[in-house]
């Protein structure tokens, strides 16, 4: 598997698609990351708000960036940002 850093641990939300975004970084590069909320809140059983996809992040950053790394693992990254879009069924397949 290959070494993504995750440490500067930046995020944001997006409204178009309703998303939250962080960083990754691979061999130096900057890669963003997007996954739908639904998916975040879906998953982790909370209320469909951007407010609870970040603290669904923040509470599970480890298990979040683990589907991400395998995501990336597995699909080539888009050219524009973000580079690598997570909707609802990849983040349960990956989980």
């Amino acid at each position: 598997m290959e070494d993504w850093d995750f440490n500067e641990n930046k995020y944001w939300t997006s409204p178009n698609p309703e998303s939250l975004m962080f960083d990754g970084y691979i061999y130096g590069e900057r890669c963003v990351f997007a996954i739908s909320q639904v998916a975040l809140n879906d998953f982790y059983g909370t209320a469909d708000t951007a407010d609870d996809a970040i603290t669904n992040y923040l509470e599970n950053s480890d298990h979040v960036e683990a589907i991400a790394t395998r995501f990336a693992s597995e699909f080539d990254p888009n050219e524009q940002a973000p580079h690598y879009f997570i909707d609802s069924n990849e983040f349960r397949r990956l989980a």
